[in-house]
């Protein structure tokens, strides 16, 4: 994970909620808390997520057909209220989740293109974004 800046308040804090969402221009995911994008990385794990969309932004991306950042995971990069658990959690265990303004309105699973809005654990990866089954 690389600090955006050096200074002080771009600090992250780790026993706070933090949003991330695809940075499409860094090819890499931007963490964000208190307005600040603070952080930039090619993988995060979050836990007590909620995958969030902006159906404001998801309309004005459908009428302008132009990407947006309108979407993105909530969640605490720090597990020291969660469960340890979640560190022995398998790939066989989680489940891909995808995004797409143009096919759905929220999160979905990718193998079943139901509505995901939680999950307790969330890997961030290059390309992909995986949660608990």
């Amino acid at each position: 994970m690389k600090r955006t800046k050096d200074e002080e308040r771009y600090e992250l804090d780790f026993d706070r909620k933090v949003f991330v969402y695809k940075n499409l221009h860094k090819d890499c995911w931007s963490i964000k808390q208190d307005g600040l994008v603070k952080a930039h990385t090619t993988n995060v794990t979050l836990y007590n997520v909620m995958m969030k969309v902006n159906q404001r932004g998801r309309e004005k991306v459908l009428k302008e057909k132009r990407k947006n950042v309108h979407a993105g995971i909530s969640g605490y990069l720090s597990q020291k209220f969660f469960s340890d658990a979640w560190d022995d959690i398998t790939e066989g265990e989680l489940t891909e989740i995808t995004y797409n303004p143009y096919k759905y309105e929220s999160f979905v699973d990718k193998g079943t293109e139901k509505p995901r809005w939680f999950a307790c654990i969330a890997k961030l990866n290059k390309k992909s974004v995986f949660v608990e089954k």
